[in-house]
């Protein structure tokens, strides 16, 4: 382990050598520094920003660039000529320094620069100023792409990795706050294009010149309605009306043989704007060895006895996916837009799997003869369908009053989970289970919304806004399961479904919030309520007896309080409510025994989780380094949370044929509590030199009173990376993290650790890029293991899952868009329903 660190290491020492010695030869780069100082105190101004452009045209910037807390700054310059750089400030007039940069003398020291008061213009200052890179906000941080000259000749992705508490690994994947629960927005739309692995490949093949500022939402407001949606990025695009077009064509690939492709087109043509993007991908992994034993210390398959239960087995999976989306928008005139989108994302995944189990009595002496109580090779393979399909309809209508917006919407969208699997046995001795194979099981699940939206926002007057709406969904989750069971003697698949096997559950959710927010000085308030009622009916086909339906009504308060310490630091205070509702997987009562010995079931009783967060936010952003730390404070009531324990049902139960397996399902059966501790830094000491990191700790109290379980204990993780901006377009990109088992009820993971190493080049003016990239080339594979306890078990799996993998991506840009495509500025997001796949313990649906 010493040796791969190491390694690691000598790989950022030869990196930085090499750059220094590039850096040292080239011959065309200069460097100006020095201090902007107040005319009259002498005293130092901080932050100011300064704009360099070329003298022959002063309009259009060539670097733009914030001074230091002391009023210094230090900046490199690529080529000799005659410039002239603007001086701007809260509180000061505009200042202007003219210099020469030439071959003969490459360090330029202005020594102090000064500048003088603007007392009469103090309240304009707001609106003539020249906008910083970083502006902080009551509810959010904003990184303003359109004055950075970077922009012009980069792509989103690229910029995000700018962005403040935003973070982009060697694989590309996009953390906030060094999480990945958070949602990606366009325009104040979510699309479900924008999250996940997906999000990465879209941003790459967007111009960031189209971009207008990306904002970093961290305390989301009434109009959101979903807890686990722990931050936004909203993406705001330009809105010039002028014509062209741009696009990108990929290709990427990777030693365990997934590959991919796509591309993407914008165009502008009068009031007409498209929008078009294609992604496909192929994924696939190597068999995947894993081994568990499970300990039972009263086992009713041996008479009471204990036993252990050894399961050795190999599994792999792989498919292809596609998405893409197509959006077009029509500007009716300068007050009215229509906006049309629909969102693709589809996938097939094929899961393969071999396992040979033994159950055998235990004891401590070895003193029985025969302790086998039986044995069997099982051999499955299951293929799924995932994704989902969009289609959003939104009218915005403007007035002459500025910021005064009214937006209707409607959303589409329908999300297939289907399943199909087939299951045989064989080397059988014994297993009481064996009568039910061959098996073949066909689930078809999924969910359909339907959503209509209103929202309505104003200036009331100076430094206040008010914003309303209301909101409508009809979401309705089906699964309809048949399963079969192989007669030899007949060589027919007879029908054994069971009672639960076609559900459906309906929600009617009707909403209504307000929010009104007010600047004072240095302070700012936001503060807002959200009314949610809902009405459900679950119904089971052929057992209408187990139909039930409920209605529940909750008020969701939110408020944010800033307080502004300097132009680059700022405090915030947070409070805000969440409402989770539970997902099909979390509700299916479909029996997932595609292994017999480890069954999972949904249930269809649950209800709704609500969490409360306090969160207190200190950041501060100057042009070398930055830092943003919060400490936060959860607590739910009625926590959705996974148990487990050992299938002893009574004989007039038909779950009773699974005693002695182990049982998955969920209820509202956790009262957590946890305490947060975030840290994000970035340093930047030289132009070509950046060190990031994202390092959190939580402490997490679990109880379940009504089972006797309760689980607590530390949680941390740490992400940290580095970038190199080389000669000739190189860019070396090194990371690495850790992450430490979560506090779970019952089961605890062993830790999670990763490296990784990215190299890239661009070419023919940056239209071209090609990128290398090693994820975890020191460990070919990395062990998993995870621990499980209940009353009168023990069970632990371990899997060893292939991690090294080399990757090879090369994109192209072309055509020129002079202008970006108008877009409405508010959508419909759905982000209340708790989503999660079966096996796992589920995550967040991410949307508004």
């Amino acid at each position: 382990m010493k040796e791969k660190l190491l390694y690691f290491v000598l790989i950022l020492f030869v990196s930085t050598s090499v750059f220094a010695q590039n850096n040292s030869g080239s011959t065309a780069s200069f460097t100006i520094k020095g201090q902007v100082v107040d005319s009259l105190s002498n005293e130092s101004v901080p932050y100011a920003t300064l704009r360099i452009a070329l003298a022959s045209a002063p309009q259009n910037p060539v670097k733009l660039l914030a001074c230091d807390d002391d009023g210094k700054f230090n900046a490199t310059m690529n080529k000799p000529g005659k410039y002239v750089m603007t001086m701007e400030s809260l509180g000061k007039l505009p200042a202007q320094k003219a210099f020469t940069l030439s071959e003969n003398k490459k360090v330029l020291d202005f020594g102090k620069l000064f500048m003088h008061d603007n007392t009469q213009q103090l309240n304009e200052v707001t609106v003539t100023a020249q906008k910083p890179l970083v502006k902080v906000e009551v509810d959010k941080l904003t990184y303003s792409l359109e004055d950075d000259p970077e922009a012009k000749t980069s792509n989103a992705l690229e910029m995000f990795r700018k962005v403040p508490m935003v973070t982009v690994d060697g694989e590309d994947k996009i953390q906030l706050k060094g999480s990945s629960n958070y949602k990606i927005y366009m325009n104040g739309k979510p699309s479900n294009l924008l999250s996940g692995e997906n999000a990465s490949d879209v941003l790459k093949s967007m111009p960031a010149s189209s971009i207008k500022n990306i904002e970093v939402i961290t305390d989301p407001g009434s109009k959101y309605d979903a807890e686990g949606v722990g931050g936004i990025i909203n993406i705001i695009t330009t809105k010039n009306a002028l014509q062209g077009y741009t696009g990108t064509v990929r290709a990427n690939a990777s030693t365990m043989g997934s590959f991919g492709g796509g591309a993407y087109v914008s165009l502008k043509a009068g009031k007409v704007g498209i929008t078009a993007n294609y992604g496909y991908n192929n994924r696939n992994s190597p068999w995947n060895d894993s081994y568990s034993e499970r300990f039972t210390d009263s086992d009713i398959l041996a008479e009471g006895k204990p036993t252990l239960l050894s399961e050795n087995g190999r599994s792999k999976n792989k498919g292809p996916f596609q998405y893409g989306y197509l959006e077009g928008s029509y500007e009716i005139d300068t007050l009215n837009l229509l906006s049309v989108g629909v969102n693709l994302f589809r996938g097939k995944s094929k899961n393969y799997s071999e396992l040979d189990a033994k159950l055998n009595e235990f004891s401590y002496d070895d003193t029985f003869q025969d302790p086998r109580i039986y044995n069997f090779y099982r051999n499955s393979k299951s293929e799924g369908t995932f994704g989902s399909t969009d289609v959003n309809i939104d009218f915005q209508h403007s007035t002459s009053k500025k910021d005064e917006l009214l937006t209707l919407s409607y959303r589409f969208s329908q999300s297939p989970n289907d399943n199909e699997s087939h299951t045989e046995l064989s080397d059988v001795y014994n297993y009481y289970l064996s009568g039910e194979y061959p098996k073949w099981n066909i689930n078809d699940a999924s969910t359909v919304e339907h959503t209509g939206q209103v929202d309505y926002t104003t200036p009331l007057f100076k430094n206040h806004t008010l914003e309303a709406g209301v909101k409508y969904i009809n979401r309705q989750n089906k699964s309809n399961t048949l399963e079969q069971i192989y007669n030899d003697s007949t060589k027919i698949w007879e029908d054994h479904s069971r009672d639960n096997s076609q559900f459906k559950h309906i929600q009617h959710i009707y909403s209504a919030y307000v929010g009104y927010l007010v600047r004072l000085n240095k302070f700012g308030f936001k503060a807002g309520v959200r009314a949610e009622g809902t009405s459900l009916k679950a119904s089971f086909a052929r057992q209408p007896k187990l139909d039930f339906s409920t209605d529940y009504f909750d008020v969701v308060p939110n408020a944010t309080l800033t307080y502004q310490l300097d132009m680059s630091s700022q405090i915030r205070l947070g409070y805000n409510m969440r409402i989770q509702r539970p997902g099909i997987w979390y509700l299916n009562p479909y029996i997932n025994d595609a292994n017999p010995q480890n069954i999972s079931q949904g249930n269809p009783n649950l209800d709704s989780e609500k969490s409360n967060n306090v969160n207190l936010n200190f950041s501060k952003f100057t042009q070398k380094f930055s830092i943003n730390a919060s400490v936060s404070y959860t607590f739910v009531n009625n926590a959705i949370e996974r148990h487990t324990f050992t299938a002893d049902f009574p004989s007039s139960d038909p779950r009773s044929q699974y005693n002695g397996a182990l049982w998955n399902t969920y209820d509202n059966i956790g009262k957590k509590q946890q305490v947060g501790l975030f840290l994000y830094g970035n340093w930047s000491p030289t132009t070509w030199f950046r060190l990031y990191m994202n390092g959190g700790l939580d402490y997490t109290d679990l109880k379940a009173n009504s089972l006797g379980l309760s689980n607590d204990g530390f949680s941390g993780r740490v992400f940290a990376g580095s970038q190199f901006t080389l000669p000739k377009d190189f860019r070396i990109n090194l990371n690495g993290g850790y992450f430490s088992p979560w506090v779970q009820l019952q089961s605890e993971m062993s830790p999670f650790y990763f490296a990784g190493l990215n190299i890239s080049k661009d070419f023919l003016k940056k239209k071209l890029s090609v990128s290398l990239g090693a994820q975890n080339p020191f460990w070919k594979t990395m062990k998993m293991e995870t621990t499980t306890k209940g009353e009168g078990f023990h069970d632990v799996s371990t899997t060893w899952r292939h991690s090294r993998e080399f990757r090879f991506s090369v994109s192209y840009r072309f055509g020129t868009m002079k202008g970006q495509i108008k877009k409405v500025r508010r959508g419909i997001s759905n982000d209340d329903s708790k989503g999660g796949s079966e096996g796992n313990s589920g995550g967040g649906e991410q949307a508004m």
